[in-house]
């Protein structure tokens, strides 16, 4: 079992289970006892959590991304940084990644597809627009909940990847499957670099399969930067011509030729929708200074074609793979041959070779393989790739996010590199600012200045245990941190002073993290005000119960109008005051009612009289709980009561039988037939009373002992010829006085 179920991360969010394992932090479902809801909560994973790189960037991404409010983006709550644990609180989503969706059904519908992607626009132009760039879009971080929604997660996160540390793993630097030419260069990145990985996704809900897939992370990265993907129709015959132009065209190798922001791409999504047999004229402007026109994706290597066609006698002719979207590539080449062509191209060979090797180490380099393996892939020794021109001049290099060392033993043969240190929040030791931009050309040996870091100035948390809270926040606040305060019982400490500090005193921290006063509520408090329990959810209540330490008991009744599982009622009313461990009843709803209770009420003839007792029959079998002995002539009511229990769509027959106990003598009052109707409504009745059965009952026989009539009712379940007749009023046609006995049978009243 996880070490971390169950704890409570500042007190307020208890883990109750692990959800989710990524390559840098993993995700609980956790409970937040002050609010009183589900949250998700991810946990940065140990191994970063040394490194103070991460946990700078961890923080102020944190920071950033809780700015964000978007209905397509994982809401952030709350952060924590402590020297044991960095956590970020987020909105839970109870719904599933877009990956398994995909899984699931193989290849998505565009209509579903589309309307996907314009939530994941929607939720990243929202960001764009706060200079927030995800840089790790792929489909296993986006949720779709069960009414379509799509909550786009882990914003910033794979900002952290760009650690220039060399055993930062693959894991870390996000889905290669995903990742934009730039990106796997390297290079620097922006908005629309999320736009490349959109692309990707939508091309993977198209048509079931990612656009490049290999045997090695670095062989998926060279394809993204080098192939030309098949197009998704070749795949998918039913994908419209006009979502396939958006596809391709958000893939584009170039980010100059994708759409440069959310917003124009979602524009072609809704047009599309609107008239899915659009077709889009998409302008690529080539460097010839001319724009022309495509209804499909250019090749790398056709774009690299067109910008040196005009420079083609000055420039090596390079020798390019075959593709299926130019077919006139032979002819241009007789037509552009000359006698130079052999010494050019050897010399743009060596130029493609130095090419290759730059764009291979930086990528290799992110994919955490050492130079000495990338001379190898590309069949060349490795070396520096500075190159010097006739001036004795060269491009300056970027330098920034290099170590000091490295920076040395790269470029020291051709500039004097000058160091000025600073404090940074950049890693110590690294450059982060160069006197010279990149790409302007300096001269052999020139001094360049540059800012390295000393790293984040390190200050001493003070010892501030027994001082007040407000004392103790001035302090720390004095000192440039950040203050953070969680409350806790303490038997030992005043209420409202310092119980510890996170860091603890005297410990070293970063100037401007944040330190954790941990201030007293006073001695534990034994006594619990109970809470609200009616209406909650049976396992919400119970959570509620431990929460405030009472000790539930859990009895289930019947109920329709509650529903299954709910508390309907609470033996100790909200509000009471009780000591801890206090048993409290929760009566909670079953959803239905498994049996239905009829009570009807029969009177009995004015004038009878003496005493009798009172049995009742159901269907049969004597009911010895409900034996009722009566004088008729005392008793100041005429009317009798009897409940009889059924399920939906049984019938029951209860038989009244009474025994005179004057002369001994039983016989039949009356029979109630009771239908329990299917539909759950309230049961009917169909009553037969015999008045003149009392008066019966009172005569002695002559000349011989009273008798005792225990017969019981003929066939008392058989309703069937009860239920198709209307109850009737009888009286004995065996009476001997010429008095009538008063036919007044009891009548049953709903």
């Amino acid at each position: 079992m996880d070490s971390n179920i169950g704890k409570k991360l500042d007190g307020r969010y208890e883990l109750l289970e692990l959800i989710g394992v990524g390559g840098m932090a993993d995700i609980y479902r956790a409970r937040d006892i002050v609010e009183d809801r589900i949250v998700a909560v991810k946990i940065l994973k140990t191994e970063f959590a040394g490194s103070d790189e991460f946990l700078r960037r961890f923080r102020n991404e944190s920071k950033a991304i809780a700015l964000l409010s978007h209905p397509n983006i994982v809401k952030i709550y709350d952060v924590g940084f402590t020297d044991k644990v960095q956590f970020i609180v987020m909105e839970y989503v109870d719904g599933i990644t877009l990956t398994d969706y995909i899984e699931q059904q193989g290849v998505l519908k565009w209509r579903d597809a589309v309307h996907f992607t314009v939530q994941i626009l929607k939720a990243l132009q929202h960001a764009h627009d706060r200079g927030i760039v995800h840089r790790d879009i792929k489909s296993s971080n986006v949720m779709l909940l069960s009414d379509g929604t799509i909550k786009v997660m882990d914003f910033g996160i794979a900002r952290f990847n760009r650690e220039n540390n060399k055993t930062v793993s693959e894991k870390t630097i996000g889905s290669v499957h995903y990742i934009s030419p730039e990106q796997a260069r390297g290079d620097i990145t922006d908005e629309r670099s999320d736009i490349y990985s959109v692309g990707v996704a939508l091309y993977e809900m198209l048509t079931g399969r990612k656009p490049f897939d290999g045997d090695t992370p670095v062989s998926i990265a060279l394809m993204h930067m080098q192939s030309t993907p098949k197009k998704p129709t070749e795949i998918n015959s039913t994908i419209p011509e006009g979502l396939e132009q958006i596809v391709l065209r958000a893939m584009q190798k170039d980010p100059a030729q994708r759409y440069q922001t959310a917003g124009e791409m979602i524009k072609d999504l809704e047009e599309f929708k609107a008239n899915p047999s659009i077709i889009f004229e998409y302008k690529y402007n080539s460097t010839d200074g001319t724009t022309k026109y495509f209804d499909r994706p250019i090749p790398a290597a056709e774009q690299e074609r067109n910008r040196r066609k005009q420079a083609v006698r000055t420039e090596p002719e390079e020798d390019y793979e075959e593709d299926d979207y130019d077919e006139d590539d032979e002819d241009e080449y007789e037509e552009r041959r000359s006698p130079l062509i052999p010494i050019l191209f050897a010399v743009g060979t060596a130029f493609v070779i130095a090419t290759v090797f730059l764009v291979m180490t930086i990528v290799f380099k992110n994919l955490n393989v050492t130079p000495e393996q990338v001379g190898s892939v590309a069949g060349i020794s490795s070396g520096s790739t500075v190159s010097v021109n006739d001036s004795n001049e060269y491009l300056m290099p970027n330098l920034i996010g290099m170590s000091w060392d490295e920076a040395k033993s790269k470029y020291s043969q051709y500039m004097t590199l000058v160091p000025e240190q600073e404090w940074s929040e950049v890693t110590k030791d690294q450059i982060f600012d160069q006197e010279y931009p990149e790409g302007r050309k300096v001269k052999i040996g020139t001094e360049v200045t540059v800012k390295v870091s000393m790293g984040i100035r390190q200050i001493e948390v003070q010892d501030l245990e027994n001082l007040s809270a407000a004392i103790a926040e001035s302090k720390l606040q004095k000192d440039g941190f950040k203050v953070k305060k969680t409350f806790e019982e303490s038997d030992d400490i005043a209420k409202d002073y310092v119980i510890r500090t996170e860091p603890g005193a005297h410990e070293m921290a970063d100037q401007g993290s944040t330190v954790v006063l941990v201030i007293s509520m006073g001695p534990e408090d034994t006594s619990v005000n109970v809470p609200k329990f009616v209406n909650l959810p049976l396992s919400v209540a119970l959570e509620r119960a431990a929460e405030y330490h009472l000790d539930p008991q859990v009895r289930y009744e019947d109920s329709e109008d509650v529903e299954k599982d709910v508390v309907m009622e609470q033996s100790i009313d909200p509000g009471s005051m009780v000591d801890r461990d206090t048993p409290i009843e929760l009566v909670v709803s079953t959803g239905e009612i498994s049996e239905k209770t009829r009570k009807f009420t029969y009177s009995l003839p004015k004038k009878a009289s003496g005493e009798f007792e009172f049995r009742y029959y159901v269907d049969g079998v004597l009911d010895e709980e409900s034996k009722v002995t009566l004088d008729i002539g005392l008793a100041s009511s005429k009317s009798m009561t009897y409940t009889v229990t059924g399920k939906a769509g049984e019938t029951r027959t209860v038989t009244i039988k009474v025994t005179s106990l004057d002369t001994g003598k039983t016989g039949s009052y009356g029979e109630i037939i009771v239908n329990f109707p299917e539909d759950g409504s309230k049961a009917t009745l169909e009553d037969s009373f015999d008045g003149s059965i009392f008066a019966e009952l009172q005569k002695a026989d002559a000349g011989s002992e009273p008798t005792v009539d225990t017969t019981e009712p003929e066939n008392p379940g058989d309703t069937s010829d009860a239920g198709h007749s209307e109850p009737e009023n009888t009286t004995s046609s065996s009476h001997t006085e010429t008095t009538p006995v008063e036919p007044d049978p009891g009548i049953s009243v709903d």
